[in-house]
């Protein structure tokens, strides 16, 4: 902005007022456009920022339904796995004993919500959708973190039944013990992971639909 000087003498004091007044109002009118320019630019990063959620809870829906779905197909042999181990434990001779230690879960994205959390555009979302969206990355932070110890409990059984000489019929009860205890850890983790799983994707659908 520049304010340029009287072009002639000021010969009266009606001069000097008129002066001042055309330069106040030229700052203003500056100000003005300034600010209007300013406010346009947030409003295009909110639109921009809440767009990208939009997208990355739309894609994050269909791999968490995904998920579940696979999860409750392999209900059954899980549960069969269980049960090879117990009849190991029983000391049982089996013909045949299939045990699959299943790591299910689903790769969900946070990168739009965290990229408009740390550039400052959730100040320009409104209130309304800032805490629709909050609350939906909130279930799904649970959902990660109870899925990580999912992943974490599978292996460790997983790693003891598929490397041990000989395979699981020459384990000792105390390592079948240890391997059932971690199946039912896992068992538990995954049922957490489901009731997590159900209340996420409403969330996303409602985000959804009040788009």
């Amino acid at each position: 902005m520049e304010i340029h000087p009287p072009t002639k003498p000021i010969e009266s004091v009606k001069d000097f007022f008129l002066h001042l007044f055309m330069i106040t109002l030229g700052v203003l009118i500056a100000l003005g456009l300034e600010q209007t320019v300013e406010a346009w630019r947030h409003h295009e990063l909110g639109v921009q920022a809440r767009e990208n959620i939009l997208n990355e809870v739309r894609d994050n829906k269909r791999r968490i339904d995904g998920a579940r779905r696979a999860v409750a197909k392999n209900a059954e042999r899980r549960q069969s796995s269980l049960n090879v181990v117990r009849e190991y434990l029983a000391h049982q001779k089996l013909a045949h004993a299939e045990m699959s230690i299943l790591i299910n879960g689903a790769t969900l994205s946070s990168t739009s919500w965290t990229t408009a959390s740390a550039t400052g555009a959730l100040g320009y979302l409104g209130y309304a959708d800032a805490k629709r969206f909050a609350t939906a990355y909130y279930i799904q932070a649970l959902l990660e973190h109870a899925q990580d110890d999912e992943y974490q409990t599978a292996i460790r059984a997983f790693a003891l039944l598929k490397y041990s000489p000989g395979g699981p019929a020459t384990l000792s009860d105390e390592q079948l013990r240890s391997v059932e205890r971690d199946v039912l850890d896992y068992l538990g983790q995954l049922t957490f992971w489901q009731q997590l799983a159900a209340p996420l994707s409403a969330e996303y659908e409602s985000v959804l639909k009040a788009k």
